[in-house]
């Protein structure tokens, strides 16, 4: 095998690791993003848009200026995908401060009003969709 038939049977072989890699996180992403929310200290919240938002776009800059070798960049590529997987799992089902009731139970704070509005509000929408 010549030299440049082993660069594109390399070059395919990195394609489907990539290709199975993303698929994997974005089947992660899916997977956090249904699971219960619960509260997380603010420090990991943090960490976790850090770890989303800064080693993939760098990984991607270097790739694009070419300053790594194919390996390197391969290696820099997983990594930084391996932690935007951690960024997500620490960012995806917490719950914020806001978030910590259920809006569909009543609050003190709510309107006396409101209960009577939904309620309102359901039927018009049930009936809605029964002429529909």
């Amino acid at each position: 095998m010549s030299s440049s038939e082993a660069s594109k049977v390399t070059r395919v072989t990195l394609l489907a690791v990539d290709i199975g890699v993303g698929v994997a996180l974005v089947a992660l992403i899916a997977a956090l993003a249904v699971r219960p929310a619960h509260r997380r200290s603010e420090r990991s919240r943090t960490l976790g848009w850090v770890l989303v938002a800064g080693p993939l776009p760098a990984a991607v800059c270097l790739h694009l200026v070419g300053v790594l070798s194919p390996n390197t960049d391969q290696i820099v590529f997983l990594a930084s995908v391996l932690a935007f997987a951690v960024g997500a799992a620490l960012l995806l089902g917490t719950a914020d401060d806001d978030e910590e009731e259920d809006w569909r139970e009543g609050s003190d704070d709510s309107p006396p009003w409101w209960p009577d509005f939904e309620r309102q509000l359901r039927d018009y929408e049930r009936d809605r969709l029964i002429r529909a």
